[in-house]
């Protein structure tokens, strides 16, 4: 078997957006000095000519709920919403390590092509996962640019106001209205805007291609249990049927220990994005009722075309978390299933009893929590598209109340 080219097919694209902005958590690598110069400098790039200037326009829009709804959702929640992803990572980089060299592990492993099957299944779904997500991100960014470069093109510079002139309206304490300073600024924000997609959207699929790759090895060990005690385990001696059970007991462990430990480091991370998310959505739709249904200058197709894809960018997102912390529910439970279904009428009752430690364990099933008191799951999925909901209808009523 290519175990290398196994590997790569599994985690390339994780290694190459991270890489780009040096947050891959390589194990072979003690100390990467260019590789912190990338993600500091990133840092910088998306704080300096995005965040900053962004916030500072929350202050200057006199209490307009549309310019407030609009500055936050169409950059300054998903500029530090990368920020952050970007920082997380880059100060768990050298506890990551430990899990990623075990993913390696795994790759480099001998396997049966019945175990290989299971994890290129999970690999390729990885693969697809983080491709498609980074694609989407560039074509919403695009689409974005593109239309906002319009504008500013099309109108009478003279006749809008000095934040409308930048690509991400924010307030300067310059004058764009002079050409080589307006485009500086916004060749900036645009140089900002990308350096923010690859950790907006390659953290969240290399967190789901652990989570994934982890489920992946929960199915090939729920397989090895039921098969341990079959037909054959009566002809094996005692000692040769505990010494597997001692293994699948350990790997087990093992497989825990990686869970607990993604929990640990991406909690709080987690409880953000499922809150910054929920307020995107709501405000994207508030834009999209207030803004876009009365434009009158013909860019109506175009702005609904970014709204889907933007409204689509946020819930793929986080329909990713949700689908992933569903499945490693469902996968790291089923192990106590697992020792229920295998044949343990075929062994001694001093080996079957062995069993109960594994369902005991297994009744405490792996989880990706937000804060630690919320549950990725497909319920949580639905809980956070109607808890946006909501809160959009109480802006909208709100806002009609003022007008």
């Amino acid at each position: 078997m290519d175990y290398e080219r196994d590997l790569k097919e599994a985690i390339g694209w994780n290694i190459f957006n991270l890489n780009a902005i040096g947050i891959w958590p390589d194990p072979m690598t003690l100390h990467d000095r260019l590789a912190d110069f990338r993600a500091f400098a990133s840092m910088i790039i998306i704080l300096t000519f995005i965040n900053i200037w962004q916030t500072w326009n929350l202050f200057m829009s006199d209490r307009d709920l549309i310019r407030i709804t609009e500055t936050l959702s169409l950059a300054n929640i998903p500029a530090y919403n990368a920020a952050i992803k970007l920082g997380v990572i880059w100060y768990y980089k050298k506890d990551l390590q430990p899990i990623v060299q075990s993913l390696y592990d795994d790759w480099y492993a001998p396997k049966t092509n019945e175990e290989r099957t299971t994890m290129m299944n999970s690999a390729r779904f990885s693969k697809r996962l983080s491709f498609w997500c980074i694609v989407l991100s560039l074509i919403m960014l695009t689409t974005y640019v593109s239309l906002r470069s319009f504008k500013i093109v099309k109108y009478d510079v003279n006749a809008m106001s000095q934040d409308r002139l930048a690509i991400y309206p924010a307030y300067y304490p310059f004058d764009l209205r002079r050409t080589s300073v307006r485009v500086v600024a916004n060749v900036a924000q645009v140089i900002a805007a990308y350096c923010g997609a690859l950790p907006y959207s390659g953290v969240d699929t290399f967190i789901a291609t652990l989570v994934m790759h982890a489920c992946g090895q929960f199915k090939n060990l729920c397989r090895k249990l039921e098969r341990l005690m079959d037909e054959t385990s009566k002809k094996r001696k005692s000692s040769e049927i505990q010494q597997e059970l001692a293994w699948i007991i350990k790997r087990h462990e093992h497989l825990n220990w990686i869970g607990n430990k993604i929990g640990e480091y991406f909690s709080i991370l987690l409880f953000l994005q499922m809150l910054l998310s929920t307020v995107e959505i709501c405000f994207q739709g508030f834009s999209f009722f207030n803004v876009i249904l009365k434009d009158e200058n013909g860019l109506l197709t175009f702005q609904m075309f970014f709204f889907v894809l933007y409204v689509s960018f946020v819930i793929v997102h986080m329909f990713v978390y949700c689908y992933v912390g569903d499945l490693l529910l469902v996968q790291s439970s089923s192990l106590g299933m697992s020792a229920y279904k295998s044949r343990w009428y075929n062994v001694a009752p001093s080996d079957a009893r062995c069993l109960l430690f594994i369902m005991l364990r297994s009744t405490r099933p792996l989880c990706l929590t937000a804060g630690k008191f919320g549950i990725f799951s497909m319920e949580m999925f639905s809980s956070i598209l109607r808890t946006a909901m909501g809160y959009l209808s109480v802006l909208l009523t709100v806002s009609s109340g003022d007008n």
